[in-house]
């Protein structure tokens, strides 16, 4: 049955509520360029003109057709919108697209996945598994000059680099303990309710990407507690090196998360130098660049979080001071925890004074807070992007998470610092939602 066009195809000249096909174009077997789907058009068009008659030597054609097209064609799989294969997404592919989608026309498995190029995310093309009408929307945009394709994919696999957040500290609220099963981005069990970057991508391929899970963990998560920047280069070095038992050899996704240790010192004085900081940074960079097993990878490099709010959100609890005072913990920004600023409006907006006194202890929180903004996570973002605009690092990105402010829901009680399971469950929604898979998933709506 003929399914009516929408008007907005109607364009393309098709009319939706004909039956009439129209005439086979004339390709040749032997012209220049031509392929097997060509081929395969060609006699398909021919089978199609059949009398009455010849219905079932019609479908029969056609199905004998099909096999040989999956044993002679069973590579030229893409996702790259040419479904007629002729070396060109053009109006050919946009009518064949609109003939499938109104009846007239039956693609093959590897044709409907040509065609396969919706929906964009972030402008990157994510094929999704259908052929619809986004699809020939994508279509329409390429032919018309309006966008070129760009593919995101599915990485093969994700690995992570980090401090004491990378391996799960006190996740489960138990002091000192990692649970590496739970963290944001490698984690892999569903229990927690965390729902990692590693388990959003095994649900979106899971045929083919190499999952994380407790037999594999120590392949994929090379983060150390109390990591500082210095650590950065022995970390990616491991990456790389561990990159050899994946499948293919390679990394397919990097998360890196760093730099917390080197602001969270006992003064201000006493953070890594800017400059060291970012010589460190370059150095863990120069071996991930240096690579075949990561020079190509995906490499995310998340924003020094704003760990300001953890002060906000916890000082009122007494036990969490205690403890913040006895582990001489981030004392740059807890220390003297229980003093507060001349007002509630003051201490809820770290980028004003409000009259806080220049040596009092709330200005100080409020220079760490401006030190990681202004200082740190530029370097991590505009060294990156360097690295990126020199071919080095070519799928690099970095992503900023200084906006997210952590409530005293996601902090464990144990230690009042290292995010609970509901923490690393923002920091994944929160790397998901601003990454090109990501972005355009229905739960990251706001």
């Amino acid at each position: 049955m003929i399914r009516r066009l929408p008007e907005f195809f109607l364009a393309t000249g098709v009319t939706g509520n004909s039956t009439a096909l129209p005439a086979p174009p004339m390709r040749g077997f032997w012209r220049p360029g031509a392929t097997y789907p060509v081929i395969y058009a060609y006699i398909n068009d021919m089978l199609a003109y059949l009398p009455g008659p010849g219905a079932c030597l019609r479908l029969a054609g056609q199905v004998l057709l099909t096999m040989w097209l999956y044993v002679t064609c069973a590579s030229s799989h893409a996702h790259d919108g040419d479904i007629n294969e002729d070396s060109a997404v053009n109006l050919p592919d946009l009518l064949w697209g609109t003939q499938a989608l109104t009846g007239q026309r039956m693609l093959t498995v590897p044709q409907e996945q040509r065609a396969d190029v919706a929906p964009l995310v972030n402008g990157y093309s994510v094929p999704d598994g259908m052929f619809n009408l986004g699809d020939l929307h994508v279509l329409w945009r390429v032919v018309t000059g309006e966008i070129v394709l760009a593919f995101a994919g599915v990485p093969g696999n994700q690995f992570n680099l980090g401090d004491s957040i990378a391996v799960g500290e006190a996740a489960d609220n138990t002091i000192g303990q990692a649970h590496r099963e739970s963290v944001w981005s490698t984690g892999y069990i569903v229990a927690d309710g965390v729902n990692s970057l590693n388990e959003r991508l095994e649900a979106l391929q899971p045929a083919t990407y190499y999952e994380n899970d407790d037999t594999r963990d120590s392949l994929f998560n090379h983060g150390v507690s109390g990591a500082v920047m210095a650590d950065f280069a022995v970390q990616a070095g491991a990456v790389a090196a561990a990159s050899a038992s994946a499948p293919g050899g390679q990394a397919g996704m990097v998360s890196v998360l760093l730099g917390n240790n080197d602001v969270c010192a006992d003064s201000l004085a006493e953070m890594t130098d800017p400059a060291l900081f970012e010589a460190q940074y370059r150095g863990g960079l120069d071996i991930l660049a240096g690579s075949p097993a990561t020079r190509d990878a995906r490499i995310d490099v998340m924003s020094i979080p704003a760990i300001y709010w953890l002060w906000q959100s916890m000082h009122g609890s007494s036990s969490c001071r205690f403890i913040w005072f006895l582990g001489s913990v981030c004392q740059a920004l807890l220390g003297s925890a229980n003093s507060g600023c001349v007002s509630s409006a003051s201490e809820l907006d770290p980028d004003n004074d409000y009259g806080d006194a220049a040596d009092s202890v709330c200005h100080r929180r409020k220079l760490f807070h401006r030190a990681i903004r202004d200082t740190y996570n530029p370097i991590l973002q505009n060294v990156l992007q360097e690295y990126i605009d020199n071919g080095e690092l070519p799928n690099a990105r970095f992503t900023d998470i200084f906006d997210v402010q952590f409530t005293s829901a996601d902090v464990n009680t144990g230690d009042c610092f290292h995010p609970n399971y509901t923490g690393h469950a923002l920091l994944a929604d929160t790397a998901w939602c601003r990454s090109p898979l990501g972005s355009q998933d229905p739960a990251c709506t706001p």
